[in-house]
């Protein structure tokens, strides 16, 4: 975004003991350790501690790095994470007693033990979002967008995911069948109160809250609504009940995210979705419009189980069909190709061939030399038996422009912008 920056400069004047860089999902496995091994030439006495799901996984690689010094593993760091940067302020690297850590001693690496794993009280603090409310209004400017996240692990098990409940088994040791760690719920609630009278220009994005019970989800429907928040986004695995979308739509601007994959109910299915059918789907959509749901999102994903070229194109003339009986944003059709990578740790990864696919990068510095390939189907760390890489390239250009020329047919999106996207989209084919 900005080729002129000089990223060594911009280092050099932040001042820490402690650096943090995510390696939650494996897009970040090339800058995280880049930008650390620059960070190593401006701060040479800096700890730099790496974590996320995809830094569990692959955590004994990772540690290997010369600009790596601790691998934090687990999905709930805060403790481990504490105490190390309290010793560190203190002057002192022995961390033999902190969980969860692999870290190097005079180059060798030493390794802690993987214990924290909390059953419960999933990321035990209260965020505090008060000083939004000294933000000056300056129009558009000053809209914010936060994220809230309830939960860790899932209620689901959708084969592609890293955060599923066999992924969270696999690589976070979660032995118990239902992988899901919740959040104390009076924590959200007093985080969301935190908020103040800036609440009234802040919208949300509810991470997943597919996995949360009614009592839970109500609960914080009524925060929302005692505070004040413009706008939430919601997204739901199942077609939200009829009770859940008048509290919704009472409560706020709310908006539903629905993930079908495919309207194939075959294809859905094998996806880890299919929980309904697109006819059930087209007729609850009216339902949740007028229990004031302001608008629902329809994800299409390329790259699942039994899909080939015909049934991504047969989910575009769907979308089509979509906008034409919905008139466009009340139920908005999206596609997307599953790129660049399938998560290390799901079923697919795991067990490609039992589903179809084939699996192209293992290790941790394969995905990374991929993710420095010239064409992006060379940089898929998977193909599938129904379409290769290249073809699974080929017809994500083509399904994504089909998509855009029929919202520009609709006036669902401007001609001009419609225009641009088509453009890029010849230019890079």
């Amino acid at each position: 975004q900005y080729p002129e920056l000089d990223v060594k400069r911009l280092l050099g004047r932040l001042e820490a003991p402690v650096f943090g860089f995510d390696v939650h999902w494996m897009t970040q496995c090339h800058g995280a350790v880049e930008l650390a091994a620059q960070l190593k030439e401006v701060h040479p006495d800096a700890l730099t501690i790496f974590g996320g799901i995809s830094a569990t996984y692959y955590a004994n690689q990772l540690i290997e790095y010369p600009s790596v010094d601790v691998v934090v593993q687990g999905y709930d760091t805060l403790a481990p994470v504490t105490e190390l940067v309290s010793r560190v302020k203190r002057g002192s690297r022995n961390f033999a007693s902190i969980p969860n850590l692999l870290y190097k001693v005079n180059g060798e690496v030493q390794v802690s033990g993987f214990t924290h794993k909390p059953a419960t009280n999933y990321n035990n603090a209260q965020g505090d979002w008060s000083y939004y409310q000294q933000t000056p209004v300056t129009g558009v400017s000053s809209a914010k967008l936060i994220m809230t996240l309830p939960n860790t692990g899932c209620a689901h098990d959708c084969g592609w995911c890293g955060g599923s409940k066999f992924a969270y088994r696999n690589i976070m040791e979660v032995e118990k069948t239902n992988t899901l760690v919740q959040k104390d719920n009076d924590l959200i609630l007093a985080e969301l109160r935190t908020m103040g009278e800036a609440a009234k220009r802040t919208s949300i994005y509810a991470l997943q809250c597919y996995s949360e019970s009614k009592g839970r989800m109500h609960a914080y429907l009524d925060a929302v609504k005692e505070v004040g928040y413009k706008s939430v986004s919601f997204e739901q695995f199942n077609l939200t009940p009829a009770d859940t979308l008048k509290k919704m739509g009472e409560s706020t601007e709310s908006y539903i995210m629905l993930s079908p994959e495919s309207h194939d109910p075959k294809i859905s299915a094998a996806a880890g979705r299919g929980t309904y059918t697109m006819e059930q789907m087209e007729e609850w959509i009216p339902r949740a419009l007028d229990a004031g749901i302001k608008g629902v999102m329809v994800w299409f994903f390329i790259g699942m189980p039994y899909q080939d070229r015909q049934s991504v194109m047969d989910s575009v003339a769907y979308s089509e069909r979509l906008i034409r009986k919905f008139g466009g944003w009340k139920a908005l059709p999206l596609m997307c190709p599953m790129v660049p990578f399938l998560d290390p740790g799901c079923r697919f990864f795991e067990q490609p061939e039992q589903h179809g696919y084939r699996i192209y990068h293992r290790t941790f510095e394969e995905h990374r030399k991929a993710l420095v390939e010239p064409m992006w189907h060379r940089r898929l760390n998977y193909e599938t038996e129904w379409l290769s890489r290249r073809e699974l390239q080929d017809v994500s250009y083509e399904a994504v422009a089909r998509l855009v020329e029929i919202k520009g047919e609709f006036g669902v999106l401007p001609a001009s912008f419609c225009k641009a996207v088509l453009e890029t989209i010849d230019e890079t084919r």
